[in-house]
């Protein structure tokens, strides 16, 4: 027997129309799904703000010609405080590289992390992506 369980809805007119246009345009099938990862993107924020464990992308652009940053990324990722997971290194062009650090932790102490090497002399871009373990948005 399945978990599902119906509910009924009341929204105006014009947030209906809204929802509709937003459900069609992010391209998912039914209201349904749209409103579960609103949901589940809800939980997750939640889980970041709370201080639960919770894992993150942080994607580093950077130029590997400035002197001694390749070392103070692999510094600030041993002395960080959260694990780091895995870390992919690109090389975009002959000075432009990149890195993907996948990392568990505290949402803060992940954002002080990202924020840490955004600072770096010779970074040219930071962002992250914030995700979940999984647990408690099922």
């Amino acid at each position: 027997m399945s978990n599902l369980v119906r509910l009924s809805l009341s929204l105006e007119k014009p947030l209906l129309e809204k929802l509709t246009d937003m459900v069609n345009e992010s391209g998912y099938d039914n209201r349904s799904e749209y409103i579960r990862d609103l949901i589940r993107d809800k939980l997750i924020n939640e889980q970041w703000e709370s201080g639960k464990e919770v894992i993150a992308t942080v994607t580093v652009v950077f130029n590997h010609h400035q002197r001694g940053l390749t070392e103070k990324l692999v510094e600030l990722q041993h002395h960080s405080g959260e694990h780091v997971l895995a870390a992919t290194h690109l090389h975009l062009s002959h000075e432009i590289c990149s890195e993907m650090i996948m990392i568990k932790g505290n949402g803060d102490n992940i954002k002080k992390l990202a924020n840490s090497i955004r600072q770096l002399r010779g970074v040219l871009n930071v962002n992250f992506s914030m995700s979940t373990t999984g647990e408690h948005i099922s």
